[in-house]
């Protein structure tokens, strides 16, 4: 894609986030195809949000599951960038006002300590590890607000971040290393029913094997993972519609617990 249509396209898909509710498709001039060109206008999104002072937080990767991945047309996760604006700690409360299709999702996340550079060979989940400084359980608050999307081609997705609204971050934990990251349990209850349960070997086998994953897709970009910045590494429970009224709790076993209410 040419400069002129990454930054049309940006402008539109910023406009459309702002105004909230459903939207369509960007139009066929600008529309993304590939995988490439949906991260091209994702990186141009993030470089017009910071240049009016909306700083980057930090990233979420999705579609971490096979079955996902074959059903989009992927050869492996997706990424999507997250605002500070849109980042809370909980207990949280967010207006549904606006909201389009809400769903939670509960994750791991984790805070980078150091910059990530690129890696010969790529990074794994050994490597990676030396630039975590602490791991905490999160929520992800997502919305379904592209009506088109079963039929949309995956650039389309990753262009709209995959439906990344806002996040919630629980306790940080700094002794992250003497947990067992992928036994752990965790569940989703919506005002006191339970919604399902996963373990941390759900997320790629372990989830610094999706992080590492990010760091590499960065660098192909041209980019990469800096200290300070949030990743949460998929959703480890399937996600969760909810509505108004509605206090979600997450709970991770080690990692803690995190909540978000809709108003």
């Amino acid at each position: 894609m040419t400069p002129d249509a990454l930054s049309k396209a940006a402008a539109i898909m910023i406009a459309a986030r702002d105004a909230g509710g459903e939207f369509g498709r960007l139009p066929e001039d600008v529309r993304p195809i590939t995988a490439e060109d949906g991260y091209a206008i994702q990186d141009e999104v993030i470089r017009q949000r910071a240049a009016s002072g909306q700083a980057l937080a930090g990233w979420k990767i999705g579609c971490t599951v096979k079955v996902m991945q074959e059903m989009l047309g992927l050869d492996g996760p997706s990424s999507g960038a997250v605002l500070a604006l849109n980042t809370l700690n909980t207990p949280a409360r967010i207006a549904a006002a606006g909201l389009t299709n809400p769903v939670a999702e509960c994750e791991i996340a984790v805070r980078m300590a150091s910059d990530v550079p690129s890696r010969k060979g790529g990074h794994n989940q050994e490597s990676i590890a030396e630039h975590v400084g602490a791991c905490m359980v999160s929520i992800e608050l997502a919305e379904l607000r592209l009506p088109q999307r079963e039929s949309m081609a995956v650039g389309e997705l990753i262009a709209d971040d995959f439906f990344q609204k806002a996040i919630v971050l629980g306790r940080e934990v700094q002794d992250w290393r003497s947990l067992d990251l992928t036994g752990a349990r965790a569940t989703t209850t919506v005002s006191g029913q339970y919604m399902g349960e996963g373990f941390g070997r759900d997320i790629m086998g372990h989830p610094f094997a999706a992080l590492a994953w990010l760091a590499d897709s960065l660098a192909a970009r041209g980019e990469q993972l800096r200290a300070g910045e949030v990743v949460l590494t998929g959703s480890v429970v399937k996600a969760a519609p909810i509505a108004a009224g509605d206090t979600t709790n997450c709970a991770i076993e080690c990692l803690g617990e995190v909540s978000l209410t809709l108003d």
